[in-house]
């Protein structure tokens, strides 16, 4: 969740008893990238993604594209 999200739930009154940490070796390989700049610009997502900063997200890597040569072009 987000900081703003939280911040605007817990600001109107609801209580967040625990904010459940995404253990680093449950996101696929796929979304590596995108949970790497959430944590960046402030997305909660515990202690396996503390300390992102901008050197450690220019070294994530998500999967390798590999281009289907069988796919039809859409014009």
């Amino acid at each position: 969740m987000s900081d703003m999200k939280y911040n605007a739930i817990v600001e109107s009154g609801i209580e967040i008893v625990n904010r459940v940490e995404i253990p680093p070796d449950m996101v696929p390989k796929d979304a590596q990238v995108e949970i790497a700049a959430k944590v960046f610009h402030g997305y909660h997502a515990g202690a396996g993604y503390a300390g992102m900063d901008e050197k450690r997200l220019d070294g994530v890597v998500g999967r390798e594209y590999v281009p289907d040569p069988s796919a039809q072009r859409v014009a």
